[in-house]
């Protein structure tokens, strides 16, 4: 029995809020529905949905009832299309087991063990970039970051021209899967329209190349020290079988996805932010200047940089790659927050609204690192800052995503300053994950520290 009726858009009679979504777009949304309250509904066609951003009713309903609640199916199963049934499209009792299955490729010595390999990159990456030139950030960082992931998934068994045809099939199904999700009921995937067309060419663009690569290191039986190998070595505690080769593709294909977009995206908003607040720049590297004196970043030196850190946190709250979560549909009545939820409704969380709520975030938009010191995390709720999800479904490789970003933005900051070209829009693209749209040309300034070796200074 639904204990009162929350406030919200009453929206129109037969579409509910489709229009206001179709107005506002996703993020613009979220930021409307939550300005009725930290507890609204709305209707989207005949359903009706709540947005929960109150951390207490994220807590609720991501951790107290998670084992009553499923993904939408719908959101399933416009992600199977191409990630097939990997951790981000699975669920229920599946995903729990896949889930143990996948979690040795994250155990904290195989993900150190990265550490130099995401530096090195960096460092050829910067050695190619030149004083005062004009550079796309967003692309460079894509480039990077897809390095970085083909060589700690396959340690390198990938071409160049292999990479390259990856790099393109991730940026179509970004944008095909945006046209097809935006669609009021999308069509099934047999349908030829030009968007699930494209679709399939993608993934069978990255097929070509992931399972060349699983056939070749099944047959080798080699552990290369990559995230492959712990995939093709796990095995199921119940029943002392490992993943097919169709398991293992599809944890492959989701675990590109996951981690090359949403640290490159990162690092363009960080890139941006950080070009807008010269004084948290300055000091910034003051930390990294200090700490590395003029040499390659290490994995022990993290613990060193916590202001970098900082940066990165604050940069993952004003811009949260996965800016929405999957609605989640009750199977049995649930309550949070005091409100029933029934199996009949979706209850959806916005980690863009949560950390854009002024209740818990005074100054949303103001980029200030400060938010994260110690002290102010000690005293804020756990699920007021959910850049990687809460629950069981909480990001796999969170661990791998922040030192990913720690490692390259120390990096790069030890050798350039970044300035926004001022030609330049900066405008939200909400598609799989949060990017920017045109781009982010940026003009490099090199650096040049008096601790700098002279083997990486450039005359």
């Amino acid at each position: 029995m639904t204990v009162k009726m929350l406030p919200g858009p009453k929206g129109t009679r037969l579409g509910g809020s489709r229009r206001d979504l179709q107005k506002y777009g996703p993020l613009g949304f979220f930021k409307y529905l939550a300005s009725y309250g930290d507890f609204t509904t709305c209707r989207m066609g005949p359903f009706r949905v709540y947005l929960v951003n109150d951390p207490n009713g994220i807590q609720e309903l991501l951790v107290t009832n998670r084992d009553k609640v499923r993904k939408n199916a719908g959101d399933r199963e416009l992600l199977s299309r191409f990630l097939g049934n990997g951790l981000l499209s699975n669920d229920g009792a599946d995903h729990q087991k896949q889930r143990k299955l996948v979690q040795p490729a994250f155990h904290m010595k195989r993900i150190q063990a990265y550490a130099e390999t995401m530096v090195a990159h960096t460092e050829a990456m910067l050695q190619r970039w030149h004083d005062g030139a004009i550079l796309d950030i967003d692309q460079a960082m894509m480039e990077l970051t897809l390095t970085i992931v083909t060589k700690t998934l396959f340690n390198a068994d990938i071409s160049e021209q292999e990479v390259r045809q990856v790099s393109q099939a991730l940026e179509d199904i970004q944008v095909n899967f945006t046209i097809i999700s935006e669609q009021a009921v999308p069509l099934p995937r047999w349908v030829p329209t030009r968007a699930n067309r494209a679709l399939e060419h993608a993934s069978k663009q990255i097929d070509q190349v992931v399972q060349r690569v699983i056939r070749e290191r099944r047959a080798s039986g080699e552990d290369t020290g990559d995230l492959l190998s712990m995939l093709l070595l796990s095995i199921d505690d119940g029943n002392g079988q490992g993943m097919t080769d169709q398991q293992v593709r599809d944890e492959v294909v989701t675990l590109f996805l996951a981690g090359h977009e949403t640290t490159a995206n990162t690092l363009t908003w960080c890139s941006y932010l950080l070009s807008q607040a010269p004084e948290v720049r300055q000091r910034l590297q003051a930390e990294v200047d200090e700490v590395l004196q003029g040499r390659s970043v290490t994995l022990q030196d993290l613990q060193k940089l916590p202001y970098t850190e900082m940066v990165i946190k604050e940069t993952l709250r004003m811009y949260p790659p996965a800016y929405a979560l999957s609605a989640r549909i009750p199977t049995e009545n649930i309550t949070v927050l005091g409100q029933t939820i029934t199996p009949r409704q979706a209850a959806m969380v916005s980690p863009y609204a949560m950390h854009h709520n002024p209740r818990y975030w005074p100054e949303p938009e103001r980029f200030d690192p400060e938010r994260f010191s110690a002290e102010q995390e000690r005293a804020r709720h756990k699920y007021a800052y959910i850049p990687f999800g809460a629950g069981s479904r909480v990001c796999i490789g969170n661990v791998f995503a922040m030192m990913e970003a720690q490692l390259l933005l120390a990096t790069m900051m030890q050798h350039y300053d970044f300035t926004l070209d001022p030609t330049q829009r900066v405008e939200y693209d909400p598609q799989i994950t949060l990017g920017v749209k045109h781009g982010l040309r940026v003009r490099l300034a090199q650096r040049q520290p008096a601790e700098q070796s002279l083997e990486f200074a450039k005359s």
